[in-house]
């Protein structure tokens, strides 16, 4: 057992922290290009057989502004646009568009995969096109965070900097350059160079300030986009159970398979599994590969039903919930307490007492402490004492929250 740090009583708390991230990683780049007349569609496959999960990046640049991208598509993924990424550039007789597309969390196969983009109308002269793999990458939400694309005739080839929200973010860049070759940015991997235009990426290790940066001239369009990585857990649950002691009192028995960096657990219970209370907290193993086994007692649950679950936290800071467990206790079993007014101003009546009534502020701090008489059914505390706020009164096994105005 590890050691227990037991709260008296129930206080409040609302945490909405992330999971712990990793690094995404790159898996495979490739490009391509049609310079014939009237094209309507481009496609390009990869090398290899893609995995389920990951996230793929597109880039399609066409000479023909007042045609779109209609679908970016393959036979098992839906791709979205990167709102703000279709923009026109270059100058003269010698305009281009361009628009960013990704799909995440894949559906993949055996065989490699064939993206294809499809304009509203065929391009002059020429369709290129960029597909980039990423592992990684978040699988349970839409991962793209921030975004920024640029066109101008600036020596400098930049997309302009955007601010990430999460640490270990993939930061991806792609520059067409109308008139000269292009290089990387300064800490950028290169991955593909295909028609003398850059695709490259980097991991943003803290969330920050990012953007993509290119060496070269001329008439260019820049993009930018960052995506959030996959969450992985501190702590891997093995086994979570409630068991009904004597008294009314329910011990709560769990272990982890593994812990990486963990901090301790919030218990927590509810009458209903939407309004949830911290109980008590235990410490964690912090670095483990071998089970640990845990143990914390709830000595005043709810009479009825009462739910349980435990909030895993990190030393970072970061935290998930655990599957919720449930215990029933008869009713006529336990103790009924009565308190008024509520909100109450000078004093506080305590009806259904039979020992102590102790009074505690959210935080767990003891405030006031009041022994019942012999034979008292109705007990008055004095509430002058205390400053203006919530308070939890706790007589044997109950606990209720009142305010003192």
């Amino acid at each position: 057992m590890k050691n227990l740090t037991s709260l008296p009583i129930l206080f409040l708390v609302a945490l909405g922290l992330p999971a712990a991230a990793q690094a995404p990683a790159h898996v495979q780049t490739k490009s391509n290009v049609l310079t014939t007349n009237g094209q309507s569609s481009i496609s390009v496959t990869f090398n290899s057989s893609s995995s389920s999960q990951h996230l793929i990046i597109v880039h399609v640049t066409w000479d023909k502004q007042n045609r779109d991208v209609s679908t970016v598509s393959d036979t098992r993924n839906v791709y979205h646009l990167v709102s703000g990424s279709t923009v026109n550039w270059g100058q003269g007789s010698t305009k281009y568009r361009s628009a960013l597309y990704y799909a995440y969390s894949i559906n993949a196969g055996a065989t490699p995969l064939t993206i294809k983009a499809t304009l509203d109308g065929a391009a002059n002269s020429f369709i290129e096109i960029y597909a980039s793999e990423y592992s990684g990458v978040l699988t349970t939400t839409d991962p793209l965070d921030q975004t920024k694309t640029t066109t101008n005739n600036s020596s400098s080839v930049s997309t302009g900097t955007v601010t990430t929200t999460q640490s270990n973010e993939l930061v991806y860049g792609v520059a067409i350059g109308a008139s000269s070759p292009l290089g990387g940015g300064s800490g950028f991997t290169v991955r593909s160079t295909a028609q003398d235009n850059i695709v490259e990426d980097k991991i943003g290790g803290s969330a920050g300030s990012y953007g993509a940066t290119f060496t070269g001239s001329g008439y260019w369009v820049a993009s930018v986009a960052t995506f959030k990585p996959l969450v992985s857990l501190p702590v891997s649950l093995a086994s979570f159970d409630a068991r009904l002691l004597q008294e009314n009192k329910v011990e709560l028995d769990w272990a982890t398979a593994s812990e990486v960096s963990s901090d301790h657990f919030e218990v927590e219970h509810s009458r209903d599994g939407q309004a949830w209370t911290t109980i008590g907290s235990v410490d964690a193993a912090g670095n483990s590969a071998t089970t640990q086994q845990y143990s914390f007692v709830d000595d005043a649950p709810f009479a009825g039903t009462t739910l349980y679950r435990l909030k895993q936290s990190d030393r970072d800071g970061n935290a998930t919930v655990s599957k919720t467990v449930t215990i029933h206790i008869d009713a006529t079993s336990t103790t009924t307490l009565h308190i008024y007014p509520n909100p109450a101003a000078s004093y506080l009546v305590v009806e259904g007492a039979t020992q102590a009534i102790t009074i505690f502020s959210t935080t767990g701090q003891r405030m006031l402490m009041r022994m019942v008489l012999d034979g008292e059914t109705r007990t008055t505390l004095d509430l002058t004492s205390l400053p203006k706020g919530a308070y939890y009164v706790k007589a044997g096994d109950r606990s209720m929250l009142f305010s003192r105005l």
